[in-house]
Order: structure tokens, then C-alpha cells, then sequence
């Protein structure tokens, strides 16, 4: 499966290559239309994006046309799983995130990690090798791959060599020219191959702290888990408002069109309360905080709306059984 954020970019940059004819053609032929694409959050099957890509790339006699999407392809486009994989620390713990999160952006597909003579290689697992257009998508997430190495290591930064799925003589040059790397094809997976230094990259343009996106928060945020209560709407909004600087009730009802009573009521009908669910949402921004930033702790209180960080952390030990100093040193060592 495919989240359709990844499938909606991909639609815009066919229709910069090709005729807006061509590509109605190419998702007639898989049975979807633009309002599905454009209108709709969640997940298609990859088969239908690969299908789409084939099409036009027959239709142009472009036999790269995968990898030419991928280059033009702004890796934001995934919105939060971009931000929490690009504010990593380093490229060591972006190529974790993106492993351990990638079910939000491919179900059915993995991030594997193997070690090969003194280099990390990086693949897109998948059952795309049975799908008409599969080479599209390999070789696009080879580009993707380098595209997250590259920003921690530089725009010219190059892999060590590069592997895809079958035979690559038809594809090697241009591929190789694009990424600056020797192919190897016959691979079980298309991969990226990193020096084990390079791993160690600082991150050259790490987040403000009211940026920082936590693992938790990513379902509701990628949209591929819809709100199912009035609570999952308000955290919603609540992770909004935090990077506003303003976690009031009045705050978050205005943002969704609602007045403070209302919203209010909306939650009691529930069981639930403004204030157990700001409190919920602080103590997991409070966790996020402490495990993936090196911010002090008066710090975290400020942020989290505590003007005494006394008050942070007896509420902090309320919720966890642990001091926020405890805390933060127990996830270091995991």
C-alpha cells in the first residue's frame, strides 16, 4: 500500500511531464480518478501507482521515468514523517526513525538494514518485483533514500554504490549518473549503500523544539488514522496550537469552529474532559521532549506551559513514576 500524500505529489509531477490527457488516461486505466487522489487520506495499493507510472512512461518512451520523478520528488511532501525523520539528531537515528515509522507511508513494505563490508546498505523491502511498473518505484526509492542522506550529508554527497532489483544494464547509466555511484543489479531489494562514518552526521538544520514530531503523534498527523472522538480531534488540534504557543481551551475551540461550552460538552458526552486530554497531550509532548532533544529541563517546563519547572516535574513524576532527569537518562540507554 501507498499513502496517497506520496501518490498526490506523484500525480503532480507526471502532469508536468506529460499531458493532463495522457495521465487521465493512466489512472483511467487503473480505475481511479483525480477526486480520489486529490480528496482522499489514507492508502491505495501500490500496484495502482506503479500501474499510473508505466502508463505514462510508455506513452513517452521514458524507460527512467521513475527515477526523473523521484529527483523532482520534494521529500516534505510527507509532512510530519518527513519532519520526524529529518529532525533526527543524526543520520544514524533518521535512518531508525524512517525504518521503524515507515508503515505510515507504505504498509506491506519495510526499510531494511543490512551491513556489508564496512557499509550500512539502506532498501525498500517490498512485493513490487510482481507488478507491472515495479522499476519505477525501485529506482525512485533509491533516489528518495539518497535524498535523506543528502540532508545530512550535503547535496554532493555520493552512496558508496547503489543495488536494484533484475537486470540493470538498460537502466545503469542513467542511474549511476544521478546518484554518483557504480549499480550492482541482480539485488533482492533496491538499496542505498552508506559508509559506516557517515552515519555519525550531525544534523545541519535541526528543529525548533515546538517542531519536534514524536513517534506517537504521527498516526493522526499522517492521517491514516482517522479521529474516531471528540479527544482525538482536540489533540489534533492541540499539537497545532503548540506550535502557536497557545494550549488554551478558548485556543483550541476557535481553531475548530467551536465555542469553549460546546466543546466542552462534546467531550463529557465522552467521558472526557478539556483538561484530561490537554494533560495527555502534555505528557506525551513531555516524553518526546526528554527522549529526543538534549533541551534542559526549565527548558521543557517553559515550553509545556509550566512556569516553575518544580511544577513540570512533580506532574512529570505523577505520570510516569519517574523523575524527568530519570527519564531521560533511561531513554538514552535503550
Amino acid at each position: 500500500m501507498v499513502n496517497i500524500v506520496e501518490f498526490a505529489q506523484v500525480l503532480d509531477l507526471l502532469d508536468r511531464v506529460a499531458s493532463p490527457s495522457i495521465v487521465d488516461r493512466a489512472l483511467r486505466s487503473a480505475n481511479l480518478s483525480r477526486k480520489v487522489v486529490r480528496e482522499t487520506q489514507g492508502f491505495l495499493p501500490y500496484r495502482l501507482e506503479a500501474s499510473v507510472v508505466e502508463y505514462v512512461a510508455r506513452a513517452l518512451g521514458d524507460d527512467q521515468l521513475g527515477a526523473r520523478l523521484a529527483q523532482q520528488f520534494d521529500y516534505a511532501a510527507y509532512d510530519a514523517y518527513a519532519r520526524y525523520v529529518l529532525g533526527a539528531t543524526d543520520l544514524a537515528t533518521a535512518i531508525s526513525r524512517g525504518q521503524r515509522a515507515f508503515p505510515m507511508i507504505s504498509p506491506g513494505s519495510e526499510i531494511v538494514l543490512r551491513k556489508r563490508d564496512g557499509h550500512l546498505l539502506v532498501g525498500r523491502k517490498s512485493e513490487l518485483d510482481r507488478m507491472i511498473g515495479h522499476k519505477h518505484l525501485d529506482d525512485g526509492a533509491i533516489v528518495i533514500i539518497g535524498q535523506v542522506m543528502r540532508h545530512f550529508l550535503g547535496p554532493n554527497w555520493q552512496p558508496a554504490w547503489i543495488e536494484v532489483v533484475g537486470e540493470g544494464a538498460a537502466r545503469s547509466s542513467y542511474l549511476e549518473d544521478m546518484m554518483g555511484a557504480p549499480l550492482r543489479a541482480g539485488a533482492a531489494m533496491p538499496a542505498v549503500a552508506v559508509r559506516f562514518g557517515d552515519l555519525r552526521a550531525a544534523n545541519p538544520s535541526p528543529p525548533a523544539p515546538q517542531e519536534i514530531v514524536g513517534l506517537a503523534e504521527l498516526p493522526m498527523m499522517m492521517g491514516v488514522r482517522p479521529p474516531k472522538s471528540t479527544a482525538d480531534i482536540v489533540r489534533y488540534a492541540l499539537a497545532t496550537q503548540f506550535a502557536l504557543g497557545d494550549l488554551s481551551q478558548d485556543a483550541v475551540a476557535r481553531q475548530l469552529s467551536m465555542g469553549r461550552r460546546n466543546l466542552q460538552r462534546a467531550l463529557e458526552s465522552e467521558g472526557d474532559s478539556f483538561r484530561e486530554v490537554k494533560a495527555r497531550f502534555i505528557e506525551s509532548r513531555a516524553r518526546t521532549l526528554l527522549s529526543e532533544t538534549d533541551l534542559d529541563i526549565e527548558s521543557v517546563a517553559r515550553l509545556l506551559g509550566y512556569d516553575e519547572p518544580k511544577s513540570f516535574q512533580r506532574a512529570f513524576r505523577k505520570w510516569t513514576g519517574q523523575t524527568p532527569h530519570s527519564y531521560r537518562a533511561q531513554a538514552l540507554r535503550l
